[in-house]
């Protein structure tokens, strides 16, 4: 179950959970806003965790059965797993949305909108 709701969280974006708690789970330094640094660190932790059998690609089954809702736009190469790579590059283009005012951080408002948007 824990496993499902990190893929639902980060494939589809990550403003539910993030809006949810107000982005406390990746704002670090507790400043009220998340940096993209902040931001990638979550995602590499995030894709350490389900990254199970550590092969380096992530898998319908490590993803659960709701991560894979996301996955063909994910799926760059359409092997059917996500690469590093391919993980990486949907959250930044994730990050970079969310990010209205460009200024490199993710405010609580513009989480909230975020997720008002997938809506």
């Amino acid at each position: 179950m824990k496993r499902s709701l990190i893929a639902i969280v980060l494939l589809m974006g990550t403003a539910s959970a993030a809006s949810a708690n107000d982005g406390k789970s990746m704002d670090a330094n507790g400043d009220g806003t998340v940096t993209r640094a902040e931001y990638d660190a979550a995602t590499q932790a995030a894709w350490t965790r389900m990254d199970a059998n550590g092969d380096g690609k992530l898998s319908a089954a490590e993803a659960g059965a709701k991560g894979a809702a996301g996955w063909k736009t994910a799926d760059a190469d359409g092997d059917g797993q996500l690469s590093s790579a391919e993980f990486s590059a949907k959250k930044g283009a994730w990050f970079a949305m969310a990010d209205t005012d460009k200024d490199g951080s993710l405010s609580k408002a513009e989480l909230t909108a975020a997720k008002a948007m997938k809506h």
